[in-house]
């Protein structure tokens, strides 16, 4: 009996933590997997994300309206080059035509002709510091043929 009832008690022992040991394990795996499962879910929204960043910014940079991008399938690469083949395929559908959207670029022939007006505007202009400058020099002026010189300088 003496031998036999120690033996006994560390079989116990051992299979108590045994026991604890797979239970930790367990525990270990299930964070391990949800950890995965988060990571790989931050990770298709992330792709997806630039995914439709990449497709709209080709789309703006042909001069196509971004909301065709939902109509493009999930197969086409979001590369530039993928994306505008695409749409040269399929334009005819869309009612697209490339060649005056990459002319045109979405100005507004308003808008275009509004900036036509103040670029010539502010090139035949006097700037103030120039105005400002003319302005004190007639003041200054010390007699006609100096003050004609000034006019005749300044274009007035």
């Amino acid at each position: 009996m003496s031998n036999y009832e120690y033996e006994d008690d560390d079989d116990d022992y051992t299979n108590d933590t045994s026991n604890d040991l797979v239970k930790q394990l367990r525990k270990a795996a299930k964070q391990k997997d949800k950890e995965l499962q988060e990571l790989r879910s931050q990770f298709e929204t992330l792709t997806k994300g630039q995914r439709e960043r990449a497709i709209k910014d080709t789309l703006a940079a042909r001069g196509v309206n971004q909301k065709i991008a939902s109509f493009i399938p999930q197969d086409i690469d979001p590369s530039e080059e993928s994306v505008s083949k695409w749409l040269t395929e399929n334009a005819d559908v869309f009612g697209i035509d490339l060649e005056q959207n990459q002319a045109t670029a979405n100005v507004d022939p308003a808008d275009a002709a509004a900036y036509k007006r103040l670029s010539a505007a502010s090139n035949a202009g006097i700037s103030p510091e120039r105005g400002q400058d003319i302005m004190s020099r007639l003041m200054n002026a010390n007699s006609k043929e100096e003050l004609d010189s000034i006019i005749a300088e300044s274009g007035m």
